[in-house]
C-alpha cells in the first residue's frame, strides 16, 4: 500500500479523495466520510440564530436614536428592522430610504456602543447550542459565521461565547467569521456565503447555512447552499416558510436536520 500511495502522490490526476480510497479495504469507508465531512460546513447567523441578543441591540438602538432626537422604536420594529444592515436599519427606524448617509452615521454610533457591551451575559448562546458546535467541530465539519451586523460585533460574540482561539488554552470553533461591512454585498446576496466558503475550503453545495430571517434562507438559496431556518429567532413559522429548505423549532430537530442535509446519517 505504501509504495502505491508513493507512486500515487507523483500523479497530478489523483484527487485527494481517490487517495483515500488507497488505503486498506477497512479503511475506505472511514476516510471517505471524513474527507466528505471536511468539505462540507456548517455556517451560522449570528443574532437570533446562535445567541440571544434582542435586549443588547434594542437597547442600543433606542440609546442612539433619542440621542440624535428620534424618538424610540419597540421590540417589533426592532426585530423587523434586523432583517437589514445597521445602517440600512438606522434608515428604516427614521423613515429615510434605504442607501442614506444618515444610516451609516447612526450605525457607526451603534456598533461603538454595542460591541463594547458583548458578554455572555448580554449575547449569549441558546440552550443547547455550545454542545452542537463543539460536536460539529470533532466531527470534523468546518463552521463560520455570516452576519448583517458589523464583522467586530460577530467576532465579539465568538470571543464572549469561548468560540475563538486562545494559545495555550483553546481552539477556534470557526474558521471564518465576517459582518456585512467585510463582504461584497450583504444578505440576501450570496457574497458573504460564498466568501465564507472560499475561506473554509468547502463546497457550498454540500454545506448548510442556519438562520432566522427570511434574508438568510434567500441568501443561502441564491448561494447554491441547503438552508435551515430557526424558530426561536426573530421570526415565525410564517415568515420563514418558503425562504428555508427545513425550518425546527428546537435544536434536538436541528441537530437531527444538519445530520440529513450533511449526509452524516448515511
Amino acid at each position: 500500500i505504501y509504495v502505491h500511495m508513493r507512486s500515487a502522490l507523483r500523479s497530478p490526476l489523483l484527487t485527494p479523495l481517490s487517495l483515500l480510497c488507497m488505503s486498506a479495504p477497512d479503511e475506505v469507508q472511514r476516510n471517505r466520510r471524513t474527507f466528505m465531512r471536511s468539505s462540507s460546513a456548517v455556517i451560522w447567523d449570528v443574532d437570533g440564530t446562535l445567541v440571544e441578543s434582542t435586549d443588547l441591540g434594542y437597547l442600543a438602538t433606542n440609546e442612539v436614536l433619542q440621542l440624535n432626537g428620534f424618538p424610540a422604536i419597540s421590540v417589533e420594529q426592532y426585530k423587523i428592522g434586523c432583517k437589514y444592515t445597521t445602517p440600512d436599519r438606522f434608515n428604516d427606524h427614521t423613515g429615510v430610504p434605504a442607501g442614506d448617509a444618515q444610516g451609516a452615521g447612526l450605525g457607526d454610533q451603534f456598533d461603538k456602543m454595542y460591541v463594547k457591551r458583548v458578554s455572555k451575559e448580554t449575547a449569549g448562546l441558546f440552550d443547547g447550542l455550545d454542545q452542537l458546535l463543539r460536536s460539529l467541530a470533532l466531527s470534523g465539519h468546518p463552521q463560520g459565521a455570516l452576519s448583517n451586523a458589523c464583522g467586530e460585533y460577530v467576532r465579539a460574540v465568538l470571543s464572549a461565547n469561548e468560540l475563538d482561539c486562545e494559545p495555550g488554552k483553546r481552539v477556534a470553533l470557526f474558521g471564518v467569521a465576517l459582518g456585512a461591512d467585510e463582504v461584497p454585498a450583504a444578505k440576501p446576496a450570496a457574497d458573504g456565503l460564498l466568501l465564507c466558503c472560499e475561506r473554509l475550503g468547502v463546497s457550498p453545495q454540500a454545506s448548510v447555512y442556519v438562520g432566522d430571517s427570511p434574508s438568510d434562507g434567500r441568501a443561502a438559496r441564491n448561494a447554491g447552499m441547503q438552508s435551515i431556518g430557526v424558530l426561536w429567532g426573530a421570526n415565525g413559522a410564517e415568515a420563514l416558510s418558503g425562504n428555508f429548505d427545513v425550518i425546527v423549532e428546537s435544536v434536538p430537530a436541528l441537530i437531527k436536520a444538519l445530520r440529513e442535509l450533511l449526509g452524516d446519517d448515511q
